[in-house]
């Protein structure tokens, strides 16, 4: 009843769909016996005959059954099948169709709620399972609600149907096919039960199975550079042994349910033909049955046998349909942690960029990650943030963003709640780029000019049927390659796309797996720019790079940072020196603030950072030295192995 309740608003945006293929379900089932009531009058004709002086080639009348009264019962019985094939053509184009349409509808509110949920559920949601339930359980669904109910409603009305003619035939052998009911019923209720749990149980393994593999996938680089493909096999295979273990568990309940359906149709059969044909010899008082009318029991009956043995099959697909809505469910009654809420201030449409934490905790799985934190950012001014690993620089970002909200304190934006703003305003207006940049399968230009052009899209309507809802447009966006180019340039990675093949047309593998690291966070850097937002976040977006690179990035981003408000985060004293003022954080509190030269001057933690920094560079410098100066002494013939072997 659950499922029923929660699905039924989709299956109601197509009521007409299945009210109509239901009428056509009922009407090619009554089409179908009549066969065998034509058939029965023939055969009670023929069987009452009385054949007097007739020649060959005479029209012999049987009964008062000519052979031209024959031959129109042989015609209509063809019509009446035409009738039922016809029929059951409707069927297909409304039921299965509308089975179609309902998974658009659901995959496409299902991939919508996904999008609104935020980091806290995809911190703990798994890739390969959320996969395995927008493909498997979602087909499983799709098929619960075409076949499934077109099945139900061909076995519901097979059953009016054939009990109408039984009826109409015997009463006694009616009831002798209606006791043989009771033990169906039994039956389908205590299999049914146990294939709803067993195969929840391997639809579960089935998305372990997914996610291990996506995993793997993903991670293919690390896999091979460890050289531990061997041990990821090895779990795999065990993981796939468990599947078939539950798969095999799930079968062993299958298939009973389908032999005993058969069994008891063939009970059905014999009871029939034994109890029947008694009838027929007059063993039974006052039980008249005729040759005719026991024929068309027995077409009838077996016109029932399909419907019959299919309800094991059908059982199987109720249960595995709805043990996958139940998984679907899952996903849709989950609900992101920040979101917009009745606090929620819509007539806030800009954003200028001042930020203020104020006095900002936050406690993360038990731990404190910040603690009474208090700073102000005026707008257009850029803030260095350092600190140790670990220190609570990324949640700062975080939390400017609102991906997390502050355990207690405010963090405001403009004098605004952050909690207050609606969440598509701040997020139009922050661009972040992370410690690990994710960079779409897609060209270089697609991949900068991703937070582009974004202003013509509306909100996609959901709970509505395809059938009331416009196709979307074909996406024909071109990116502003105007744009491109100058984000790419500020970002330094201008050349080096003008060296590729294809250039700004080059595909990047997953993740941008065919650029280096420094690449990466660059094209996510030229993302970012390339946006132009009120606040950018730079989260340690320059670690891969070296150092005369991220020079001439600086360079470009002090063009950026007019006007805007930025936040810096990072280890080298080279990025943070020319920032407005820098804080030093340390177990989530700020433990020094002021500008470079304040910092210096202070002589604590920072002068420790730019001291340690300045004397790796020196001994860098020496060593370059030392290899020029070694260089001339070795021989001018490096690709000769002898020679090398001497010098060595």
């Amino acid at each position: 009843m659950n499922t029923l309740s929660t699905l039924w608003p989709y299956l109601k945006l197509h009521q007409r769909q299945f009210f109509v293929g239901t009428l056509a379900v009922f009407g090619a089932s009554w089409a179908v016996t009549l066969p065998a009531y034509f058939t029965r009058l023939v055969i009670d004709g023929l069987t009452r005959a009385t054949v007097s002086g007739a020649s060959p080639g005479q029209a012999v009348s049987a009964g008062g059954i000519s052979a031209g009264q024959v031959a129109i019962y042989a015609l209509l019985a063809v019509i009446s099948v035409v009738f039922s094939g016809g029929l059951m053509v409707m069927v297909r184009r409304q039921i299965v169709y509308a089975s179609r349409q309902i998974e658009y509808e659901v995959r496409r509110d299902l991939f919508g709620h996904l999008s609104t949920l935020d980091k806290y559920y995809f911190d703990r949601a798994r890739t390969g399972d959320l996969m395995n339930r927008l493909t498997g359980d979602l087909s499983a669904v799709r098929e619960m609600i075409g076949f499934g109910s077109w099945q139900v409603a061909s076995v519901i009305a097979s059953f009016v149907v054939s009990f109408f003619w039984f009826l109409s035939l015997s009463w006694q052998l009616t009831l002798a096919v209606l006791l043989i009911f009771p033990v169906i019923i039994g039956t389908l209720f205590v299999l049914a039960r146990l294939i709803s749990a067993r195969y929840v149980a391997m639809q579960e393994q089935n998305s372990v199975i997914a996610a291990k593999a996506q995993e793997n996938f993903s991670g293919a680089r690390v896999v091979k550079g460890y050289a531990i493909e061997d041990r990821e096999i090895g779990e795999y295979k065990t993981m796939n042994a468990e599947l078939i273990r539950r798969a095999l568990r799930l079968t062993t309940v299958e298939g009973p349910l389908q032999a005993s359906m058969s069994l008891l149709m063939g009970l059905a059969y014999v009871t029939v033909l034994i109890y029947g044909g008694r009838m027929i010899l007059g063993l039974v008082p006052n039980s008249p049955l005729t040759l005719g009318q026991f024929t068309q029991f027995a077409l009838v009956l077996d016109r029932l046998a399909w419907p019959m043995l299919s309800i094991g099959m059908i059982t199987n697909m109720l249960q595995r349909g709805s043990a996958s809505w139940g998984r679907l469910q899952e996903l849709f009654v989950a609900q992101p942690m920040i979101r917009d809420d009745g606090r929620t201030d819509s007539s806030i449409k800009t954003v200028n960029g001042e930020i203020e934490f104020d006095k900002v905790s936050l406690s993360f799985d038990g731990q404190q990650v910040l603690k009474d934190v208090s700073l102000k950012i005026p707008a257009g001014q850029t803030l260095g943030i350092t600190g140790p690993t670990g220190s609570g620089k990324t949640v700062l970002g975080n939390l400017v963003t609102r991906l997390m909200d502050a355990s207690s304190g405010t963090v405001r934006v403009d004098g605004h709640d952050v909690r207050r703003m609606p969440l598509k305003v701040l997020r139009e207006n922050v661009a972040v780029v992370p410690q690990e940049p994710f960079l779409f399968s897609d060209t270089i230009a697609a991949n900068v000019a991703f937070g582009l052009g974004n202003a013509g899209y509306g909100p996609v309507s959901t709970r509505i049927s395809v059938l009331k809802s416009k196709a979307p447009p074909p996406d024909e966006r071109q990116p502003d390659m105007n744009r491109v180019r100058a984000a790419a340039q500020i970002a330094g990675l201008d050349g080096e796309i003008e060296r590729f093949p294809q250039g700004y047309d080059t595909i990047l593998g997953e993740r941008g797996v065919t650029l280096s690291g420094g690449q990466r966070q660059r094209t996510a850097l030229a993302r970012a720019v390339a946006r132009e937002p009120r606040i950018l976040v730079l989260d340690d977006a320059m670690s891969a790079v070296d150092t005369e690179t991220e020079s001439r990035i600086l360079s470009g981003l002090r063009q950026v940072q007019e006007g805007r408000t930025v936040l810096l985060i990072g280890h080298r004293v080279s990025t943070l020196r020319h920032a407005d003022h820098i804080i030093v954080m340390e177990r989530g509190q700020i433990m020094e603030q002021g500008s470079h030269d304040d910092l210096l001057a202070l002589g604590g933690r920072y002068t420790e950072l730019d001291r340690q920094q300045r004397l790796e560079g020196d001994f860098s410098g020496e060593d370059e030295t030392q290899l020029s100066k070694a260089a001339p002494a070795r021989s001018p013939d490096t690709n000769s192995p002898t020679k090398n072997k001497v010098n060595a």
